[in-house]
């Protein structure tokens, strides 16, 4: 029950609230005999009917009774009066830890001052038997005079009275951490950013338990940050078992013996997690490395000393117990040399490795080198994690492309299915950021602030926005007069204070240039001229030039080079585009694509029946992405993304292909005029960012533009008669938008359908009286027919469980879609004078490629055979080498050799 100010409980007069928690409220009041202020914790209403709750606030009386240390709370009796159950308790002045460091680090001596007390309140609690249970540093106090204050032993549990032959075991009730649990009971015992391992689990925990908590807030105490964060509580629950802190946010000058307690203390096996707070302790006070020289004296030394140094290893043994036995000897026993290890990560049949943007890297690892993420699989659009120390491989999602992980490993971002998203790097249901706003991505990075700063194809700047979704910002914008094409590849530096990114003039690394973003002053500056792809490690900047690794020192606070860039590794896949494939985490582990992979799509167009039989046409292997049949059947219009990104033709009957285009601009989604008589596209050509032109289709004339548009427009459909030509956009205020260009008048580009969701590739019926289209409105990809041109006067829903990319019958009594990657569907359609419709019914599915956006295959005139993209069998004779993911483990100290830092 609350109290009212003023009221009473027994000798006590309510003063004023404190605070409330999970275990009860708490008041300000006076002792009206001792004529003292102290704190009164009052059992809430909702507790004070249910004997098991009433029972374990009397063993808290009981436990907190037993306890008499300087640096625990202490209680002076227990009250009960007008049904109110109330604790007395020593009232401690001053701020909570919780306040302290939310005004930032603590530096780490006055950090390790306050680590010492709260390690002698542990230490007398455990002495007595007793587990505190939900440490936190809310539950700390900290007095002005210096004094540490552990308060709260309110999950407090005492060990059994034959504890010393259980092994300090407590008795068998478990920390409540099940939703259905927390959802009965009201209450979550424990808080989860600091719960152990084995309490998120639900089992019985012993001191263990403590020494954990213990660690995560020594951890906060010297970042500031929590060990273990997340949104949502199962979030949290996730990082906490199966995420490691970052050890390397430490400042560098905090102890390496305060290094070895983290580990120690954060095992998540309990088993190998420091055993006893007084040893932390010894620990931490630099007790062992005092004797470090006696553990190497000869034997004549050997007999005065050997007891004590006997004692010295079992006291070790029990603070890190089993495997880290060596982590914690390390702490007062000379370092060896770090030992650099090179291996090959295995990415197995159907998980392998592939190439999913030309522009993008396709690798991450974690910052704790734990993990790597790679893209791979059908059409290299595939997101999976691989554990460094484990062969299992897990597929993430689909699609993705341009992985990025955030600061603490629990999760990946990527661009997937024309937006940003991000999926926790255990599994799960992924998390939409942001629509793609213009085009595909060209790098992002994740910074401490929980900001992702990217880059994508169009925007020619950078951008920023918040990792749980929201508003996002322009950071830069590209100077035409400079020749500047695109600010590509960013990486947010430690700190969040600057972003490193590429100026990209034209293609090839070695054309393009490192500068820097301070982003306080929004001030920017060249610091390298000829490289791309940069990442940050160790006061070096790390960056790709043709295949090799090239490094410089720098100076992070200067925000300037201080030496002269030198080779560093050779053999590093470096695209055309300039994107080195490159990962590097802050343990100091290197992740990259060797140089001889193939990362050329190389792709075949096949015929495919109704039944699903396959003809290869006999096309050459390209990185074939969009297609259309030609009005006659006779040729088909390709998008071929090579090294010339040119619009092709290919002639069935005389198997010859003919280039189209020729300008150094991406050139892309052809469509044939009804007639047949000319082509249109996207074209990128005198520094567009994607406009409609079209040309005659035996490639006769001049290019000509239909028009200026500050979005990328894709083509897709004409009307019937050729006087309208349909598109979609990109970049547009409403993300992708449909719209329409007239060819009759002043070819003015209207919309056709605008709204708050994604719409996209819109085809007009063979009558012209309908438009197929996809949307994203109901939370994924359907398609859905509206009149034409009409487009508001109805809307049908046709798809069923996802589809995209419509085409329409040439008789028009069909509608097809793809359900990606491969499974080709039909719906009936009624002729009449309503929109009539049947249910969808599969056609084929297969192992074809659906890359990119727009439409990706497409239909014979009679209705028989579907032109599709596949990707090329590899034959025994196959010169291309498969891709091949390499781990340089320890790879900062061979950096630090071959370019030291000023």
């Amino acid at each position: 029950m609350s109290l009212t100010i003023g009221s009473r409980v027994g000798a006590y007069e309510v003063l004023a609230p404190l605070g409330a928690g999970g275990m009860g409220e708490v008041y300000r009041a006076r002792d009206s005999k001792l004529d003292r202020d102290v704190a009164l914790k009052i059992l809430p209403d909702s507790f004070a009917a249910d004997p098991e709750r009433v029972a374990r606030f009397e063993r808290e009386a009981k436990a907190l009774a037993a306890l008499n240390h300087p640096n625990v709370g202490a209680i002076y009796g227990m009250e009960t009066a007008a049904g109110v159950n109330a604790l007395v308790l020593e009232l401690v002045e001053g701020p909570t830890l919780a306040d302290r460091i939310i005004d930032g680090p603590i530096p780490p001596t006055e950090a390790l001052q306050i680590a010492r007390q709260i390690a002698d309140a542990l230490d007398a609690a455990h002495e007595q038997g007793i587990v505190h249970r939900d440490l936190k540093p809310s539950n700390i106090k900290l007095r002005p005079d210096g004094t540490v204050k552990v308060l709260d032993f309110g999950l407090a549990r005492a060990m059994s009275a034959d504890a010393s032959k259980s092994g300090g075991a407590l008795s068998m009730s478990p920390t409540i951490t099940t939703p259905a649990a927390m959802t009965g009971m009201g209450v979550i015992l424990g808080t989860a950013a600091y719960m152990s391992p084995e309490q998120a689990r639900g089992k019985p925990v012993d001191k263990r338990a403590d020494i954990w908590a213990f660690g995560v807030v020594l951890y906060e105490m010297l970042t500031g940050r929590r060990a273990f964060g997340g949104e949502e509580m199962s979030d949290v629950f996730a990082s906490v078992l199966a995420r490691e802190p970052d050890l390397a946010l430490l400042p560098d000058d905090v102890p390496g013996s305060i290094r070895q307690v983290l580990r120690a203390c954060l095992q998540k096996d309990p088993k190998q997690r420091a055993r006893d707070i007084g040893d932390v302790k010894l620990v931490m006070a630099g007790a062992f490395e005092s004797i470090a020289p006696a553990l190497v004296i000869g034997n004549a030394a050997r007999p005065r000393t050997s007891r004590w140094r006997t004692a010295v290893w079992i006291a070790v043994s029990g603070i890190v117990g089993g495997a880290a036995v060596g982590a914690a000897v390390w702490a007062f026993t000379p370092r060896p040399a770090t030992r650099i290890a090179r291996f090959l990560l295995d990415t197995p049949e159907g998980l392998a490795l592939g190439f999913g943007a030309a522009t993008a890297s396709d690798i991450a690892v974690s910052p704790d080198g734990a993990r790597v993420v790679y893209t791979g699989g059908l059409g290299g659009t595939d997101l999976f994690v691989r554990p460094v120390d484990r062969l299992e491989t897990t597929l993430l999602a689909r699609p993705a492309i341009n992985p990025v992980m955030s600061p603490d490993g629990g999760w990946v971002g990527y661009v997937g299915a024309g937006t940003w998203q991000k999926v926790s790097v255990t599994g799960g249901p992924p998390v939409t950021l942001w629509k793609n706003l213009a085009g595909a991505p060209r790098g992002a990075s994740w910074g401490p602030d929980d900001m992702i700063v990217f880059a994508t194809q169009g925007s020619n700047g950078l951008f920023r926005g918040p990792a749980a979704g929201g508003t996002i910002e322009p950071l830069t914008k590209t100077s035409g007069e400079k020749g500047e094409a695109g600010h590509w590849w960013p990486e947010v530096l430690p700190g969040g204070r600057a972003v490193l990114f590429t100026i990209v003039r034209n293609l090839g690394s070695e054309n393009m240039e490192i500068a820097v973003l301070d982003l306080a002053t929004g001030a920017q500056k060249t610091l390298v001229r000829g490289g791309s792809h940069p990442r940050y490690a160790s006061g070096h900047i790390v960056y790709g030039v043709a295949g090799t690794l090239r490094a410089v020192s720098f100076d992070i606070d200067r925000l300037e080079v201080t030496g002269d860039p030198a080779p560093v590794l050779e053999g590093v896949l470096t695209k055309q585009s300039g994107a080195a494939d490159f990962s590097l985490a802050r343990d100091g582990t290197l992740v990259y694509v060797a140089a001889d992979a193939d990362v050329t799509e190389r792709r075949v167009l096949v015929w495919v029946d109704r039944k699903g039989q396959e003809q290869r046409i006999a096309a050459p292997l390209r990185a074939y992405t969009y297609m259309r049949i030609s009005p006659d059947g006779t040729k088909v219009a390709l998008d071929v993304r090579d090294e010339q990104n040119d619009i092709w033709t290919w002639d069935f009957a005389r198997e010859t292909p003919t280039r189209l285009t020729f300008d150094p601009g991406l050139d892309r989604a052809p469509v044939w005029s009804p007639d047949g008589r000319r082509i249109v596209f996207s074209s990128q050509r005198e520094g567009a960012i994607g406009n409609l032109s079209w040309q005659a289709a035996d490639g006769t004339g001049p290019v000509e533009k239909l028009g200026d548009s500050q979005t990328q427009r894709f083509p897709t459909s004409f009307s019937p008669d050729g006087t309208k030509l349909l598109f979609w956009e990109v970049g547009s205020e409403t993300q992708w938008d449909m719209g329409v260009v007239g060819l009759k008048d002043d070819r003015k580009a209207t919309a056709l359908v605008k709204t708050s969701f994604n719409e996209l590739n819109p085809e007009v019926s063979p009558d012209g009286r309908w438009m197929a289209y996809q949307s994203d409105e109901s939370g994924q990809y359907e398609v859905y027919v509206r009149p034409f041109p009409n487009v508001d006067d109805g809307r049908w829903l046709v798809s069923s469980g996802g589809g995209t990319r419509p085409v329409w019958a040439r008789n028009g009594r069909e509608l097809f879609y793809l359900v990606e990657p491969g499974r080709v569907m039909t719906v009936p359609i009624r002729p009449g004078a309503t929109f009539t419709y049947g249910n969808p019914q599969m056609v084929f599915d297969g192992p074809y490629l659906a890359p990119n956006a727009a439409r990706t295959y497409d239909v014979s005139p009679d209705g028989r055979r579907f032109l599709m993209i596949k990707d090329a069998p590899r034959q025994g004779n196959d010169p291309a080498p498969e891709p091949k993911l390499v781990i340089v483990q320890h790879w900062l100290e061979e950096l630090k050799r071959l370019v030291p830092t000023r």
